[in-house]
């Protein structure tokens, strides 16, 4: 069975909120017939290509200092604790 388009899924939730009114003139789901859209794994490479294009030096530098630095300073103060307490 083929999941229907996002729209039509998120108008249908919609319908179903709002009353039994709204459900006659929401879409049917799930859809009938075929769906048109097929991921293939081209389109998939095609898709992480351009996210890669699109993601600067810069961008993935701040991303790993936001996660990299917390995380040393963290190991940092642990090792200083570790030999202070293993001094007395």
């Amino acid at each position: 069975m083929a999941l229907p388009p996002l729209a039509d899924a998120f108008a249908a939730l919609l319908a179903a909120e709002q009353g039994p009114t709204a459900l006659r003139a929401a879409p049917t789901w799930p859809a009938s017939g075929p769906s048109s859209s097929t991921v293939t794994d081209d389109v998939v490479e095609q898709v992480a290509r351009r996210v890669l294009e699109r993601l600067s030096d810069r961008v993935v530098s701040a991303a790993v200092q936001d996660a990299v630095v917390p995380v040393a300073e963290r190991l940092v103060r642990e090792e200083i604790e570790r030999i202070k307490s293993s001094i007395k």
